[in-house]
């Protein structure tokens, strides 16, 4: 599957070498090409670009900028159309990047941010997913990952889109679990503000995960 990946941050770096590794091919996308291409030498086979080479290059689109719409990053609206496009941000609890300086007393935002960038981008296939997982955690070895079974949870009014999700992070080692639709994608968010809460001030650590689990009946 060709993967474009927008933005070279922790989260774009992570999950973009973890699947350029599962075989996929993949196209760091940056404003700036030194930092696309300091992402691409560390995974295999990948390529470096810009933010609409990534976008145009990608069946599946995983877009990490944080608080940027989509139309306005990459100057057209319409960029995105047909692409699964995977949403695994988080609402800014603190101006420097902090955990323990993140503000928990902000009020919850009204609409998720996967359901803004639906709104932007129509013709895009929105899937909200990865946003509960720390970067450390998704760098970890598949096999150790998988004997822990850490849940990813996927949220998409599209089936199709959610599956490929489901399945990309599976071959990561994580479980996917569905979260409904787009609708219930501001859940996963405030699930992802416990668990800030947990890494940081609570003193978890960069480790810390939130999984589902159902236990049998009898």
């Amino acid at each position: 599957m060709k993967i474009g990946i927008i933005g070279t941050g922790h989260m774009g770096r992570a999950l973009g070498t973890g699947w350029a590794r599962s075989g996929h091919a993949v196209l760091f996308g940056s404003r700036d090409r030194a930092k696309a291409e300091s992402a691409a030498a560390a995974a295999p086979s990948a390529r470096a670009g810009s933010f609409a080479e990534a976008a145009a290059f990608g069946e599946v689109v995983l877009y990490t900028v944080r608080d940027v719409l989509p139309s306005a990053l990459l100057g057209r609206a319409d960029a995105l159309d047909g692409r699964v496009v995977i949403d695994c941000n988080n609402r800014t609890l603190g101006d420097d990047g902090n955990p323990s300086l993140f503000r928990f007393d902000r009020p919850l935002p009204e609409r998720s941010s996967a359901e803004i960038i639906a709104e932007d981008c129509p013709g895009a296939r929105v899937v909200k997913a990865f946003n509960t997982i720390p970067s450390p955690v998704i760098e970890l070895p598949r096999e150790r990952l998988a004997s822990h079974g850490v849940s990813v949870f996927v949220g998409a009014d599209d089936a199709g889109a959610k599956a490929v999700v489901i399945g990309l992070a599976e071959e990561l080692g994580f479980i996917g679990v569905d979260a409904g639709g787009l609708a219930h994608a501001h859940l996963v968010e405030a699930a992802a503000d416990l668990l800030r809460l947990e890494i940081g001030p609570l003193g978890r650590g960069p480790y810390a995960t939130l999984s589902l689990h159902v236990l049998p009946e009898a």
